[in-house]
């Protein structure tokens, strides 16, 4: 008997965090697939072709998949499927070519999912599943400023290049810029003036790191500078949440 009851909120939470790709699907064929870079043996009842009738939430390049049909590598300890079975799957890449190959991650009943999928708005920028990203983004964004030393509302008035000597392949070449606060959420910065260093190379380990610019508002999550930085400034923002936009000041307050 098909599982009707609608799945809990935290339950497909916790999915959608470890699945990079979700959608509603129909098995096609099973022991087979859809890639010739993935071979399949038509005795592994593990690898299966589904017809990917919804997308539910997925990165950019995979938005429009909805009719198309990708190998599904089962996860080893999940149910067997057989053809006309309907599911939402969840799951990660494993081959992308001229078809996508991928691991399930986790699977639910379809209807189990329909409820959810029923009441969230579908249009060019949203799918499914984006309200649960969404949340899923300002839960880590709680955690983080949870983390920090110090959370902050302010704009930028200054920067300065340290000149500092660092040699190595991944130098971060450490700027310094000065905020005008005028909030403190938490932590033990004062309004006013405050410096904080931040890496403004675009090498691969500090990419992501916030730049700021002159006149930037934003909420700054500052963490205490170590070592010889402590001496040029009190904060460092390094991590690429440390910086968001101010509006997210009210997503905190919500969450805490």
């Amino acid at each position: 008997m098909t599982d009707t009851t609608p799945v809990k909120g935290e339950e497909l939470t916790d999915l959608v965090r470890r699945a990079p790709l979700s959608f509603l699907g129909t098995v096609t064929r099973v022991g087979g697939t859809s890639l010739a870079a993935f071979p399949a043996d038509a005795r592994n009842e593990r690898t299966t072709v589904v017809r990917v009738d919804q997308v539910l939430h997925a990165p950019e390049a995979f938005r429009q998949l909805g009719g198309s049909e990708v190998t599904v590598q089962l996860a080893p300890d999940a149910d067997l499927l057989k053809v006309g079975d309907a599911a939402a799957f969840f799951t990660q890449g494993l081959v992308y070519g001229e078809g996508l190959g991928v691991a399930e991650v986790g699977r639910l009943p379809a209807e189990a999912v329909r409820p959810h999928v029923s009441m969230a708005a579908t249009t060019a920028d949203e799918l499914p599943f984006s309200p649960v990203q969404r949340k899923i983004r300002d839960q880590d964004l709680a955690t983080h400023a949870g983390e920090a030393d110090a959370v902050v509302l302010g704009t930028v008035v200054g920067l300065e290049d340290l000149g500092l000597p660092d040699h190595s392949e991944h130098a971060p070449h450490w700027w310094r810029a000065t905020l005008d606060v005028s909030l403190v959420e938490s932590g033990a910065a004062a309004p006013g003036r405050i410096t904080v260093l931040y890496p403004s190379s675009g090498d691969v380990r500090w990419r992501r790191s916030p730049k700021p610019v002159p006149g930037q508002l934003g909420l700054w999550l500052l963490h205490a500078a170590g070592g010889d930085l402590a001496a040029q400034a009190p904060y460092t923002l390094l991590h690429p949440d440390d910086y968001q936009p101010a509006q997210k000041l009210a997503v905190l307050r919500e969450r805490r």
